[in-house]
């Protein structure tokens, strides 16, 4: 186990070899949000609670998280009480979460559509959408957010199209979104998306987020 910063928030944080590490996709996802002082805010996919910490050091004030996955969420229970005592951590799928409607959806969800390059039984449900389908995220999104209320979502970017047609399924109007690239591929990595119920305003697109080596090289994140 060894504890390391979160980057461009000053909140330690421990990492487990069993578990999804932090990365560029959590990061880039953490800096994405918009301030939400005062607001409740669930994390899809907890895992050790990075994400949430990102929602904490924006202002928010109730945190929860939902994974399938025990000994993650207890990660996730330490590296958060060390910040806070305003969060639950619920072990359980988020299709069978039964929570208030909260004002603020985070999420990092398994896209990947291959499902046998591992064995290893955690890595797979983290990983691969079939633990996860884009539905079920989306009927959850719906459930349990208010009716005015935000996701703040990242996805593989060539498989926009099938997002897309997915937010119209449900009415969620896309209101930001940035796009991820390595510097050494043609084409980009990740989609960040900020999705919304109701109304839609003039659609902001970010400047390009760059990544080599697995770090972020270029960003600029604008506070709303």
């Amino acid at each position: 186990m060894k504890n390391d910063p979160l980057k461009y928030i000053d909140y330690d944080f421990l990492q487990d070899d069993r578990f999804v590490k932090v990365n560029t996709d959590t990061v880039s996802l953490g800096m994405f949000l918009d301030p939400m002082i005062g607001k409740s805010v669930l994390d899809i996919g907890t895992n050790t609670g990075a994400l949430l910490l990102y929602a904490h050091s924006h202002g928010a004030k109730e945190l929860y998280g939902v994974d399938i996955h025990e000994d993650a969420l207890k990660l996730a229970e330490t590296n958060l009480s060390k910040h806070t005592d305003n969060f639950k951590l619920y072990c359980c799928r988020v299709q069978d979460l039964q929570i208030d409607p909260v004002d603020v959806i985070v999420c990092n969800p398994p896209f990947f559509e291959m499902n046998n390059v591992t064995d290893d039984s955690y890595f797979k449900e983290a990983l691969f959408e079939e633990s996860l389908p884009l539905d079920d995220l989306f009927g959850s999104f719906r459930r349990l957010m208010k009716d005015n209320g935000t996701v703040y979502l990242i996805y593989q970017a060539d498989r926009f199209p099938v997002l897309y047609e997915t937010c119209l399924k449900y009415k969620l109007k896309i209101m930001k979104m940035q796009f991820m690239h390595d510097v050494n591929s043609k084409h980009a990595l990740r989609v960040l998306l900020k999705l919304k119920i109701g109304k839609m305003s003039k659609l902001k697109i970010y400047e390009p987020l760059m990544v080599r080596n697995g770090s972020i090289v270029k960003a600029r994140y604008d506070e709303e």
